[in-house]
């Protein structure tokens, strides 16, 4: 390590631990100083003491390589910080997706026999049903009238919020144990198969794997009746959507309409209260017609000069500059390893200057990758012509929603009431612009703990946001 330069901070041993786990203490333990940049990274005397699986390797050179630490194998010549290092980290990385490719076809192969056998592959067991030892299917005896009679009562027209309701009062409990349900929940199990004695797993489909609690008939009618939750806009849909949040719980509000006094349909953003984690404690609504307007102004006050979007709305050029240095240095440095240079400068010299070229491709693609964060509007530029504040009237909704959407990450909207005044907007909604954002907002797949966002006392300037 001396020849390198470099000063072993801290020693780590996983004495009985095998190399095929990646969870050992002493590993994880030097993979975390890397992380938060307390070392320069990871050296082994063996390969195997670093990963003995291909794929979990890979992921290693992968992170290593994109957050700019060494992960160095002395018995392999490995070290990504290197260009030789790179190459056998790039020959690993290619055995490493064809071993990945076996399993996967491995895993389908396995798949279609289980399902053939009747085993519901999933990780979660359906309402309604209970796992027997075999993997197979089996009625919940305490649960199968609810779920009947769920089917029965959309099939007579009931709406997906009812359902909810019904299956809440039921105290039959979700897949996650869950104690309350959401519409969309409820939705996604009228239409699942499994309540007809399907067992599937991708194109595999076991038709009689487990008794059914439904029959044929009854399946099909509560798809029929009215309109399903994904239902096709015939619209652009609302300027916001996706981006609004409720301060009461941190969930993404829905884009709905309503009946002004005239009959006119009016457009609005409302929390929907009910969430798998619970209730929101203070469900937040706003119209679309004072948000939208508010959203904009601040957005194009925010690619003014002083504005917090100015320098990445004129990065457009640095970015085609990086790109041509990127192109550059990639074509300087495969020319070079194509010559024959080194029977005439010796294999050492070619190859510290092939880690030189490399690095410099290196400096060139950092270079690139900055300037792309940096101008979040690149694309979408070229749609308009001069400037955008002129162009924005004429843009369509989707044209203006995708540059919104790059720029920020979440509106939160927050209630108010028994105040005995109108609140102000400004009072009312907080920007999180691009990167302030906590990352652990709920969303789809992902579930949290409901809770409040931590409105400021006076101010939403106050805001104190986690860095993502």
């Amino acid at each position: 390590m001396a020849a390198k330069g470099w000063t072993i901070a801290e020693w780590h041993d996983d004495l009985d631990e095998t190399g095929a786990n990646l969870d050992r203490p002493g590993f994880q333990a030097a993979l975390a100083r890397c992380r938060s940049g307390e070392t320069d990274g990871i050296i082994a005397a063996k390969l195997d003491r670093l990963s003995r699986s291909l794929v979990g390797l890979a992921g290693l050179i992968e992170e290593a390589k994109r957050d700019g630490w060494h992960l160095v194998a002395v018995d392999f010549g490995l070290d990504v910080k290197t260009a030789s290092g790179r190459l056998v980290a790039d020959i690993l990385a290619a055995v490493a997706e064809w071993e990945l490719e076996q399993r996967r076809q491995g895993w389908n192969e396995a798949q279609g026999r289980a399902v053939a056998r009747g085993v519901h592959v999933a990780s979660r067991t359906p309402t309604g049903y209970r796992t027997r030892e075999d993997g197979r299917l089996e009625p919940d005896p305490a649960a199968v009238p609810t779920i009947r009679d769920l089917f029965h009562r959309r099939a007579r027209g009931e709406g997906w919020t009812a359902l909810a309701r019904f299956l809440d009062e039921s105290g039959v409990r979700g897949p996650y144990a869950n104690a309350t349900w959401t519409p969309s929940a409820v939705a996604k199990m009228i239409r699942n198969p499994v309540y007809l004695g399907e067992a599937r797993s991708g194109r595999h489909v076991n038709p009689a794997a487990h008794d059914p609690l439904v029959t044929r008939s009854e399946w099909e009618a509560a798809q029929a009746n009215g309109r399903t939750l994904a239902s096709p806009r015939k619209s652009p849909g609302a300027l916001l959507s996706g981006l609004v949040r409720c301060s009461g719980c941190r969930y993404a509000v829905k884009a709905d309409t309503m009946r002004g006094r005239d009959g006119a349909r009016l457009g609005l953003y409302r929390c929907r209260g009910r969430h798998a984690a619970g209730r929101c404690s203070a469900p937040a609504t706003v119209m679309a017609r004072l948000l939208d307007p508010y959203i904009e102004g601040m957005f194009l006050d925010a690619l003014g000069p002083d504005g917090l979007l100015a320098e990445a709305s004129e990065a457009t050029g640095a970015i085609d500059a990086a790109a041509r240095l990127v192109e550059d240095a990639e074509h300087e440095l495969s020319e070079y390893l194509a010559s024959t240079l080194v029977s005439v400068v010796g294999q050492e010299r070619f190859v510290a200057v092939a880690e030189q070229k490399q690095q410099e491709l290196d400096r060139a693609q950092a270079a690139l990758q900055a300037a792309r964060q940096n101008s979040v509007f690149a694309d979408t530029l070229n749609l308009t012509s001069g400037s955008l504040p002129e162009a924005w009237p004429s843009l369509s909704i989707q044209e203006k929603r995708h540059l919104l959407a790059a720029s920020i990450d979440a509106v939160i909207i927050r209630a108010v009431r028994g105040t005995g005044r109108a609140v102000p907007l400004d009072e009312r909604v907080f920007v999180l612009w691009r990167g302030q954002a906590p990352g652990d907002f709920p969303g789809r797949g992902r579930r949290v703990a409901l809770e409040p966002f931590p409105w400021p006392n006076e101010r939403p300037a106050d805001v104190r946001v986690a860095a993502r």
